[in-house]
């Protein structure tokens, strides 16, 4: 299940780089691409398992169910399951697709920096996919 999530990851970051037209993003963007993140790092946090699968983009919800995902999370992304807090890098986008890198601190003290990628739809910045840029002992990849 996590092969599923990082293929689709992975394919969600290599679209983004063959779009080529990203530039640093202007602050409102950014402030539109971290609150969504944000708010699915929070449902997270409060166990809210549902809501933090509706920050998905319709077509990541086609292509894996809500138990597929919150399994996936849980076990290939621990720092985003129990997360505590979030430091955010320089977000790109080309107005349709937007990439960020977020260092993900867990409540047992753990990080790891997560490259996002998101996509506007529905007049909202929806999270297309997320890969880890650390292995899990944090060494690096």
């Amino acid at each position: 299940m996590c092969a599923l999530v990082i293929v689709m990851a992975a394919a969600a970051l290599g679209q983004a780089a063959e779009s080529g037209a990203m530039r640093a993003s202007k602050p409102a963007v950014k402030t539109e691409i971290v609150a969504t993140i944000e708010g699915q790092l929070a449902a997270f946090r409060g166990g809210e398992i549902e809501r933090a699968y509706a920050y998905a983009t319709s077509r990541f919800q086609i292509r894996m169910p809500i138990r597929q995902f919150a399994q996936s999370v849980r076990l290939g992304y621990p720092e985003i399951w129990t997360n505590e807090r979030a430091e955010f890098g320089l977000a790109r986008d080309d107005g349709r697709r937007a990439t960020l890198t977020a260092r993900i601190f867990a409540k047992d003290g753990r990080s790891a920096a997560y490259d996002y990628v998101l996509v506007r739809e529905d007049d909202f910045w929806r999270i297309a996919g997320v890969l880890r840029h650390e292995a899990k002992d944090g060494s690096r990849m």
